[in-house]
């Protein structure tokens, strides 16, 4: 199933971040305690966390191209490493 990443940011910016960490957690392996912990660690708004889920995603963007995209994303390599951190 296809994830309509820009779908998905939209409905983000009309949702709390209650309904959004839901969502979230749907689409990964975390729960909802674990996402509001890394939102607020990283400072990020949940418009820009989905445009860090979409940059992890393309597949068409090198690890390069990515790394840049994130860097440019306010609060998104703090996001990025607090999502790995719950990863590994």
């Amino acid at each position: 199933m296809a994830i309509d990443w820009d779908a998905l940011a939209n409905k983000a910016a009309q949702q709390t971040d209650g309904q959004f960490n839901k969502e979230l957690a749907m689409l990964t392996s975390l729960n909802t305690t674990e996402i509001d912990t890394f939102i607020a660690d990283s400072n990020i708004s949940n418009e820009n966390a989905v445009k860090v889920l979409k940059e992890i995603k393309n597949a068409t963007n090198s690890n390069n191209q990515k790394a840049t995209a994130i860097a440019s994303i306010d609060n998104g390599v703090g996001f990025l490493v607090s999502l790995v951190g719950k990863v590994v």
